[in-house]
């Protein structure tokens, strides 16, 4: 199979997309991490030990598992789950996590840094830290701090360093520029662990490559099981688990891509995390994709009742495989994820986080416009454990 020619970075760039815009003494620290990189990937070695850590460690394959009882209206396609929801401390995150700190093991640094939102990245840095024998700094703002208590004690336990963030975000933005920061501060032994496939490249690159896992299982997983996509469907926050999923199916046009990103209440005039479909260009953590932000270029709050979708930039591989046509957008909001999620919950036995909600939602619309011997595959990015608290309150505002 072929890769869609919008997916692979050309010169550090997809398309118009991407590039490295960063302070100059960060230009060496990239290089040499993409060399490092370029070498490890082609290493037997290395890639020996990541297939072990994903199989032993993280507890790879993940199924795919079809959900018959969450439809509401009947005839539509079959609705599949691809459960990274199972894998062991931090969902999906875990495949980068474990990727990054092999390499950052490989290039002798003793410690890691990385931001989250949700708690996922966080939780699964830290616990791949400690395997691995790396000192772990993990960057948090203080609303996720608040609403993540839980996440924040486990990263604790596994021997990490929190550093709450308190300023004016508050939430995975903040945290990204602090760890950011750390990281230039301290890049001859420290290396930054990307969640996502965001920021100055080779990050990009190198997350989606670690990600591709997921799409690699859910392919062949679908030819064992006779079954033909016709839409693979992922909610977008920065967008790991999304192009994790995707990659396997960009050569294939008979598949749909969908990408769901959060329109937050709904209502006109009130905030919401679609950068995908309504943002501008600008620049954003190290390169050039598609943020929300405003008339003079100053960068909007995100908002959502999903921390992992509560970030004012796009992946540029997605802002690039969206603008080239391969990739369709589409909304929903905090009520119908957190609908979705409880639904599922009730009727099958499975509690995924808001982010997989938003997926579902929008999954059950398509599905209820193609025909039951079609099939959607939707990605369950981790479980709920992280959003009880949220889905257990009365008021989701």
């Amino acid at each position: 199979m072929s890769e869609h020619p919008a997916h692979r970075a050309i010169d550090g760039r997809y398309g118009s997309f991407g590039g490295q815009f960063v302070a100059p003494v960060l230009l060496p620290v990239l290089d040499r991490l993409e060399s490092a990189f370029a070498q490890a990937w082609a290493a037997p070695d290395f890639r020996r030990d990541l297939e072990a850590l994903l199989h032993r460690y993280v507890g790879r394959p993940t199924p795919i598992f079809e959900i018959p009882a969450f439809s509401r209206e009947k005839g539509g396609a079959r609705i599949f789950l691809k459960r990274d929801d199972l894998t062991f401390n931090g969902g999906n995150y875990a495949n980068s996590a474990v990727g990054q700190c092999l390499l950052a093991q490989r290039m002798g640094m003793s410690a890691v840094v990385c931001d989250t939102g949700s708690g996922q990245n966080g939780v699964a840095t830290a616990a791949v830290a400690a395997r691995l024998g790396l000192r772990a700094i993990i960057t948090i703002g203080a609303g996720d701090a608040a609403r993540h208590a839980m996440a924040v004690k486990k990263m604790r336990l596994f021997g990490a360093q929190v550093d709450i963030v308190a300023d004016a975000d508050s939430h995975l933005s903040a945290a990204t520029s602090a760890a950011i920061r750390h990281w230039m501060g301290n890049s001859d032994t420290t290396a930054y662990v990307a969640g996502a496939p965001i920021g100055p490249h080779p990050f990009p690159d190198l997350v989606a490559r670690f990600q591709a896992v997921i799409g690699r299982e859910t392919r062949l997983q679908l030819i064992e099981e006779s079954l033909a996509p016709a839409a693979c469907v992922s909610a977008v926050g920065g967008g790991a688990s999304t192009i994790g999923l995707f990659s396997a199916f960009l050569a294939d046009p008979q598949v749909r891509l969908i990408a769901v990103e959060g329109a937050g209440s709904g209502r006109a005039g009130e905030g919401h995390s679609a950068r995908l479909s309504r943002g501008r260009r600008g620049i954003f953590h190290g390169a050039e994709t598609l943020v929300l932000a405003d008339a003079q270029g100053q960068i909007e709050h995100a908002a959502s009742i999903s921390p992992g979708l509560s970030y004012p930039g796009a992946a540029p591989q997605l802002a690039n495989l969206v603008q080239a046509g391969r990739i369709e957008t589409t909304t929903a909001t905090d009520a119908e994820a957190r609908g979705a999620i409880s639904r599922l919950a009730e009727v099958e036995g499975i509690l995924l986080c808001l982010e997989a909600g938003h997926a579902l939602a929008a999954a059950e619309r398509i599905a209820a416009t193609l025909t039951p011997d079609e099939t959607v595959v939707v990605m369950a990015q981790s479980s709920g454990d992280k959003d009880i608290e949220i889905l257990a309150a009365g008021d989701i505002a």
